[in-house]
């Protein structure tokens, strides 16, 4: 993987653990351009992204990556672009919102 790449990827996993809750996974890849975090067992990464409706971020929810609608508690992110404050605030506005789901539920 190219290091410009690596450091993309690097990057996007420490903005992960700091805005996502404790206990999240995100993985490595040595290869591609995206990374897949996964959240506490239970998450519904889909009510996930219908809450993210209109504040300007999308993911791609885990149980479409299944046939059996397995890794509803899964995402996938890219991390093809160069990091920036834009994306930086996007994966903080995606933390922010699971920490509210996660109140909801509480």
């Amino acid at each position: 993987m190219l290091r410009k790449y690596q450091r993309s990827r690097d990057q996007m996993i420490d903005w992960v653990m700091r805005y996502f809750p404790e206990g999240t996974r995100a993985s490595r890849p040595q290869g591609g351009f995206m990374l897949w975090v996964e959240l506490a067992e239970g998450f519904d990464t889909l009510r996930l992204n219908r809450a993210l409706l209109g504040k300007g971020v999308q993911i791609a929810v885990g149980s479409i990556f299944s046939a059996s609608g397995k890794y509803r508690n899964c995402m996938r992110m890219n991390f093809a672009a160069k990091p920036n404050r834009e994306i930086e605030n996007a994966v903080r506005i995606v933390g922010e919102t699971i920490a509210l789901l996660n109140a909801q539920t509480d």
